[in-house]
């Protein structure tokens, strides 16, 4: 066609595109980000073809040479392309030939005959042989057809680079590409029956030995590993030359790997959003099947999954605690590998902890794999966004972790790649959805783990205070000993050491006391600077109104009453707020005097009176009975200000039967403080009360541990109820007994 003449008195017309030659080379660039994703492209297009064995060759490339130099050979075994393919498949540019076949409702036309299903739809991905060469020959034959040849030069499609000042673009439709029947194979080796082999000069990127180690690790990615409960046919080997002798490396399989991770999480999550998981640490097996999207369901709360910020900006409507809708997204499975290398007990060698760094979560469609993700630096999850936006604590980082995800495209033909084959496209937000529940997977798993980290940490502990006690003894024995020795130097060096060291241990348990003390006292004062913060806003903006209308001679005598009665409220607030504060510093903690527990709870009642009224149940069911404890008021304070806020939190977490309950026995001497929320499993009844263990989203894992500490100080001690008959409500249930005296 060339170009279009209009005549002044033409008014209307119709016309078609007619691309430059040039747009070959644009869509090569663009599509293709770089010279491995070209490489992977086509082998990809090999696997498509029932290849079980492709062969790369790099041959003749020197190093730093200019211009560059080299040949590129990709051979396959596949079916090959006869003549109609290669002329009205292979040279129509996005030729809708492989997405019918995958639209089709014949499984046996969706599939190859090896049965597998076609990663290509685009009918693009041949455009990588120009993101690797200007330079192409194709030698393809199909079984009992003639081998076929076809010869592009792309050095005539106008690339930039090659356009000088006197140069004349031409169209698509003017580039005459060759191509010629062959009687007698020449380039499809071995007496193959069929195949095709591309072979690719004039190299646009030079290509190094050690490149190929890079290589190697995408192509032994490209497949997934042998999995339990996932039948992989291992029927597709990628083989590396370079200058024809094979190029091999020793890399560590997956399956050697996972079998040395201490955490394992294995299930499918449906379309739906109901998640059937298994997890797995040590001989410990617990599964975990409910629903994502069931805000009443206990296991949710317990993992508080609505609290990370992806999945709560995507699923939740906050306004009323609802979910805004189910996922748009199908049905999928997923493998996790957790590792912990921050614990110095992980034996793993140096070669084990490197292959983790270089080892991700990958992607497989139709069990092949979805580049980019998985590689190194590539946050397809958004993990280390969100360790450093969000709560670090809820999310995994990338080098404890290895994982495999596999999607269909049949379950999910929503989740397709992005044309420059980097990812999948968000169309309607998919692939954000994709990550978000990928995410709250993630999340059970970590709570898991942290959980049993925290059963291993205790029993350490455990084992510590054993060797502390021996050294006790051992210490005591010694002293001892040398008492009744008649040696007055020893005795006097000896009285140097014991009371150093008494003097020692002495300044470390008061310095754990005051942290232990600050730690409780902040808790509490964040709270209440928080809710005075906000009083004192509004009062600001009150009284500044006021003061306006004041001026302007607007205030009524029954306005002016109504204001004053406001303040004093307000300010009566701040003064109980700052009462409830006062015996928690440590002037007030030295004052020791009768203390009454039942008081006490009142009086804490009241300092939450926002988050209780009218939406928490709160009762003393004791009666008239009640318990004194010799301590400092402080003290007791603060323990049932830590159990009212764990309990308030949980309960805020569910929309029906909200209650606490305080029972005192001042017979038994006593407390069992109780919520109907979601409890505590018996299996966590000792971690709960260690430090920095929360099952919170925002939790500081200090309230419990802060309570158990302060009742070690007064010889009373503090434990989960586990038995049914003992509760006195559904969920958490707390004993706190006091010394006989």
């Amino acid at each position: 066609m060339g170009i279009i003449n209009i005549d002044d008195n033409e008014k209307s017309g119709e016309v078609a595109f007619e691309p430059y030659a040039r747009l070959i080379s644009i869509l090569g660039d663009q599509l293709i980000s770089d010279k491995w994703v070209g490489l992977i492209e086509i082998v990809k297009n090999s696997y498509d073809a029932d290849a079980e064995e492709v062969k790369v060759r790099f041959q003749d490339f020197k190093v730093d040479s200019d211009p560059i130099t080299g040949i590129i050979e990709i051979e396959d075994d596949g079916v090959g392309m006869d003549l109609d393919t290669v002329l009205n498949v292979w040279m129509k540019p996005a030729t809708p030939n492989k997405l019918n076949k995958k639209k089709s409702q014949n499984e046996k036309v969706r599939r190859t005959e090896k049965g597998r299903m076609m990663q290509g739809d685009k009918g693009v991905g041949r455009f990588a042989v120009y993101k690797l060469g200007d330079y192409v020959e194709v030698y393809t034959k199909k079984k009992d057809e003639q081998e076929i040849k076809l010869t592009l030069d792309f050095t005539s499609y106008a690339d930039d680079k090659f356009i000088e000042s006197n140069h004349q673009d031409k169209f698509l439709n003017q580039i005459l590409n060759k191509w010629e029947r062959n009687e007698v194979p020449t380039k499809i080796l071995n007496n193959k029956e069929q195949g095709t082999l591309i072979r690719i000069s004039s190299p646009r990127n030079n290509w190094k030995q050690p490149d190929l180690k890079k290589l190697s690790n995408a192509f032994f990615r490209m497949m997934p590993p042998e999995l339990p409960n996932l039948n992989i046919s291992k029927d597709f080997d990628v083989i590396l030359f370079w200058e024809d002798k094979k190029y091999e490396t020793k890399l560590l399989s997956f399956d050697e790997m996972s079998e040395m991770a201490p955490f394992y999480f294995e299930g499918s999550i449906d379309d739906k959003g109901f998640i059937d998981a298994t997890y797995t640490h040590n001989k410990k097996v617990v599964p975990i099947k409910f629903d994502l999207f069931d805000l009443e369901n206990a296991t949710l709360l317990k993992y508080d999954i609505k609290k990370l910020k992806l999945f709560r900006d995507i699923f939740l409507n906050e306004d009323n605690n609802s979910f805004i809708r189910k996922p748009k997204i199908g049905s999928f499975m997923f493998f996790f590998y957790g590792f912990d290398l921050r614990n110095p007990s992980e034996s793993l060698t140096q070669v084990e902890k490197n292959f983790l760094k270089e080892t991700s979560v990958y992607l497989y469609r139709d069990n092949i794999r979805v580049y980019p993700y998985g590689e190194i630096g590539d946050d397809w999850l958004q993990l280390s966004k969100f360790r450093s936006e969000d709560r670090a604590g809820n999310y995994f980082s990338y080098n404890d972790l290895i994982g495999f995800i596999f999607i269909s495209q049949d379950e999910n033909p929503i989740l397709r790649d992005a044309a420059d084959r980097e990812g999948l496209m968000n169309t309607d937000g998919a692939k954000d959805e994709f990550v978000a529940i990928l995410q709250a997977a993630l999340k059970i798993m970590k709570d898991e783990v942290e959980e049993d980290k925290q059963k291993t940490k205790l029993k350490k502990e455990e084992a510590e205070k054993s060797a502390a006690k021996s050294y006790r003894d051992a210490f005591n024995k010694l002293k001892n000993y040398i008492l009744k020795l008649n040696d007055k130097s020893l005795l006097d060096k000896s009285k140097t050491f014991f009371e150093t060291t008494n003097a020692y241990v002495k300044d470390i348990k008061e310095e754990l006391t005051i942290t232990q003390d600050l730690a409780g006292t902040g808790m509490v004062v964040e709270k209440a600077t928080h809710d005075t913060m906000s009083l004192l806003v509004r009062l600001k903006e009150n009284t500044s109104d006021f003061i306006r209308r004041f001026k302007k001679n607007q205030i009524q005598s029954k306005e002016l009453e109504e204001f004053l009665n406001n303040l004093k409220e307000n300010i009566d607030f701040l003064y109980q707020e700052l009462q409830v504060l006062q015996p928690l510093f440590r002037r007030a903690r030295k004052v020791t005097k009768d203390v009454s527990f039942k008081n006490t709870a009142v009086r804490i009642s009241k300092y939450f009176r926002k988050e209780l009224k009218d939406k928490i149940d709160f009762k003393i069911v004791s009666g008239d009975d009640d318990l004194i404890i010799k301590t400092n008021t402080g003290l007791i304070l603060q323990v049932i200000l830590n159990l009212m806020d764990n309990s308030i939190y949980w309960l805020d977490q569910q929309n029906e039967d909200k209650r606490i309950n305080i029972k005192i026995d001042s017979l038994e001497k006593t407390v069992i403080f109780a919520d109907s929320g979601i409890g505590i499993e018996r299996e966590r009844k000792n971690i709960i009360f260690k430090e920095f263990y929360s099952s919170k989203a925002d939790g500081r894992g200090l309230g419990l541990y802060i309570v158990k500490e302060l009742l070690d100080r007064i010889d009373a001690e503090i434990s989960l109820v586990t038995d049914n008959n003992e509760k006195i409500l559904p969920g958490a249930n707390f004993k706190i007994s006091f010394k006989s005296e």
